[in-house]
């Protein structure tokens, strides 16, 4: 009778253990197939051998233009959703949580549309694909604050949202649009200055040395792609990151902290809270009134 109790009991066991296997692994592949679904939804707009076949005019007119259009509702977006996290996160209330990921989901509906008011920059080839990795960002985001339950610890919440696979992928779309846009900044500046690269080579290690003799757009296209590399989903700019260091060590204050290269800066500037938007206006005219920079608000305003 025990025996066949304890076989019993132990059947039970393995039902119950394989139910959550199977469980955790359905909703895994659906995380999967979901972001499948949002890069297919532009795959026929996003196709390199297409947009190969553009010349690339990256006038001022088309950076200004993407600006107004493209990256400044996206900015507003990303401003919105670091505020709102931060005050989620401090939250008790269920109900306001459950309020907040709507609010959240809202929002990046409403700046998707924004977004999609133009047409596609096709005939300058890195804002088409900014453009596009934007739209995928936003649909992720979107997503993701709407199939995670709002509990009453706000904490807890937030860190179910920041960790969840939609979030993860609408940061790295997020990232990739903006280092898109940065890099076109190179192709038009480039056009004008012989100084300036048209893209910014892969440096491993960044110099202090090598950092000075840069341009300022190829500075800011160098911290994009970091930013993307680390994931440094932030309210303020790349510009704001290059701001702050050159400061760093035109005032010796990288040097007094032994820091060797770029990349140890950043770490160190990010891990302690030290980069805000507006850094880059700060020292716009101290150290940038001789740059080339294209007319856009973020460099003037």
């Amino acid at each position: 009778m025990n025996s066949r109790t304890s076989r019993t009991q132990m059947l039970y066991t393995l039902g119950f253990l394989f139910f959550l296997i199977s469980a955790f692994a359905a909703f895994f592949t659906g995380v999967k197939v979901g972001a499948d679904k949002t890069e297919a939804k532009y795959e026929h707009l996003d196709n390199k051998d297409t947009a190969e076949e553009y010349s690339g005019s990256y006038q001022q007119q088309d950076l200004v233009t993407f600006y107004h259009n493209v990256f400044l509702p996206y900015r507003e977006f990303k401003r919105n959703w670091n505020s709102e996290l931060d005050n989620l996160a401090r939250s008790t209330d269920s109900r306001e949580n459950a309020a907040t990921l709507k609010n959240l989901s809202i929002l990046a509906d409403k700046q998707y549309d924004k977004v999609t008011q133009d047409s596609i920059f096709t005939s300058s080839p890195l804002l088409y694909e900014s453009q596009l990795n934007i739209l995928k960002s936003l649909t992720l985001f979107s997503q993701a604050a709407s199939k995670v339950n709002a509990g009453a610890s706000g904490a807890e919440t937030a860190k179910v949202l920041k960790s969840d696979k939609f979030t993860a992928s609408a940061v790295k779309f997020g990232l990739l649009g903006q280092k898109n846009f940065y890099d076109s900044m190179l192709k038009w500046g480039s056009k004008d200055n012989s100084k300036i690269p048209s893209e910014a080579a892969e440096l491993k290690t960044l110099s202090f040395i090598q950092w000075k003799k840069m341009p300022l757009l190829l500075k800011n296209a160098s911290i994009a792609d970091m930013m993307l590399n680390r994931s440094i989903y932030a309210g303020y700019d790349p510009q704001d990151i290059t701001a702050k260091i050159d400061d760093m060590i035109y005032s010796g204050t990288a040097s007094s902290l032994n820091l060797k290269d770029i990349q140890s800066a950043i770490t160190l500037l990010i891990s302690t809270g030290a980069v805000q938007e507006q850094d880059f206006m700060k020292w716009r005219e101290q150290y940038y009134g001789k740059e080339t920079m294209p007319q856009l608000p973020f460099f003037y305003e």
